[in-house]
C-alpha cells in the first residue's frame, strides 16, 4: 500500500513540474502553478506518511488512523491555500487552481494504473 501511495505522490510531482514549465512558456506565472501543485501534493505526502505510520491489525485502529490522516490532510491544505492568498498577492488563481485540480486528476488516473 505504501508503495501505491508514493508512485501517487511522485506522479502529482511530475503533474506540477510539466504544468508549471507549460505554463512558464506560455505567460510565466509557473510559480503560481508551482504553488498550486504543491497544495495538492503536500497534503497526500501528510495522508500516505500518517496511513503508513498507523500500526496494528484492528479494524478500529485502522478507521481511526484514516479519520486522522483525513483531518491533517484536510486541514493542511486549507492551510496551504489560506497561506498562499494572505502571503502571495501577485498569484494568479486560474492557474494555482487548476494546477491543484491537476494534481487531484492524479487519484483517477492512479485508480486505473496501480
Amino acid at each position: 500500500m505504501q508503495d501505491k501511495a508514493v508512485r501517487v505522490v511522485a506522479l502529482q510531482i511530475s503533474v506540477t513540474v510539466t504544468v508549471s514549465l507549460l505554463v512558464l512558456l506560455r505567460d510565466g506565472s509557473a510559480l503560481s502553478a508551482l504553488i498550486g501543485g504543491a497544495i495538492g501534493f503536500v497534503p497526500a505526502w501528510i495522508y500516505a506518511r500518517g496511513m503508513a505510520t498507523a500500526g496494528g491489525a484492528d479494524p478500529r485502529s485502522a478507521l481511526r488512523a484514516q479519520y486522522r490522516a483525513e483531518f491533517y490532510k484536510f486541514a493542511a491544505t486549507a492551510l496551504l491555500f489560506a497561506l498562499t492568498f494572505v502571503l502571495y498577492r501577485d498569484v494568479s488563481a486560474p492557474v494555482l487552481f487548476l494546477t491543484y485540480l491537476a494534481t487531484l486528476a492524479v487519484y483517477w488516473v492512479a485508480l486505473v494504473m496501480f
